[in-house]
């Protein structure tokens, strides 16, 4: 699915649907049951595409903000002021930016979509890398010099370790914003050229279709869609990564909280599957270096 949602964002920018197709075919075949998890499954992919650059983004300049006082003194005041600056506020200007990156073809609206995501988080997330660098204990710096790491085995072995589950939090914190950011972004329209006006599919596209022709059981269906895509991302993914950091959490005092709890991560960490690729990986490794 994944990869299918891939192909169709780099398609000439001409296989869009337009608001003109939607006025004279009609938007009867539009709201459908496919048309709908279309959308939904697009709009997750534009979710996690724009995770991964904020995780990106968060890593280069997180750690050369910690790491280098002279950049510091231009990162940390460059960030918060693009933190304070509204979506609405981003999109005048790298609307044609994007679009001039990739001209005539979908991937300049799709990265419009994902910088949407990005602006929503990536900001958090690089503060949070940065605090949680500054802060790391001494006594882990120092158990972590006997074994001889070197600067990058001991940012990715130990620091990044244990940032790992205040960035998990900040994601989880940050995953409202991401999510109205992503609609809006899928709401807007392209006029490309001047006679037309391009649709990006979307959850956010379909809503504002199914408003404008007053398709209100359409908009509740898209709601719901939009609603399971949460939940997924929360139960599917977050909920089993925090439990599986929990153990990477830093406290030097007895902290008698429940462990967070995770239907997936029990679910995978009992399963064979993964078990025997780690045994099949292993033995294979053990295959090539005999």
């Amino acid at each position: 699915m994944m990869g299918w949602c891939l192909t169709q964002m780099n398609r000439p920018l001409s296989q869009l649907p337009t608001q003109q197709q939607l006025d004279v075919l009609g938007s009867k075949n539009y709201f459908t049951f496919a048309q709908l998890v279309e959308a939904a499954l697009r709009t997750m992919t534009r979710l996690f595409i724009g995770m991964l650059w904020s995780l990106a983004f968060s890593l280069v300049f997180g750690v050369m903000a910690a790491r280098y006082k002279t950049a510091r003194y231009f990162i940390l005041p460059l960030v918060n002021l693009l933190e304070s600056v509204p979506l609405r506020g981003f999109l005048t200007f790298t609307t044609a930016w994007f679009m001039g990156w990739f001209p005539n073809n979908v991937l300049g609206v799709e990265a419009v979509a994902i910088f949407g995501v990005f602006t929503a988080q990536a900001w958090n997330i690089m503060l949070v890398l940065y605090q949680s660098l500054r802060v790391t204990p001494k006594e882990l710096l120092t158990v972590a010099d006997p074994f001889g790491c070197n600067s990058w085995q001991r940012f990715w072995r130990l620091e990044f370790i244990y940032a790992v589950p205040g960035i998990l939090w900040n994601m989880v914190i940050s995953q409202s914003a991401a999510w109205f950011a992503l609609v809006a972004c899928e709401q807007a329209t392209v006029a490309f050229p001047r006679t037309e006006t391009l649709i990006l599919p979307g959850i956010g596209s379909y809503i504002q279709i199914a408003l404008d022709r007053s398709k209100f059981g359409a908009v509740a269906a898209a709601l719901g869609a939009l609603l399971v895509c949460v939940l997924f991302t929360n139960v599917c993914l977050f909920q089993p990564l925090i439990k599986g950091t929990v153990h990477y959490k830093y406290s030097t005092r007895t902290d008698n909280q429940l462990p967070p709890q995770s239907r997936v991560y029990d679910l995978v960490s009992h399963a064979k599957l993964p078990k025997w690729l780690h045994q099949w990986g292993t033995s294979g490794v053990y295959v090539v270096v005999a």
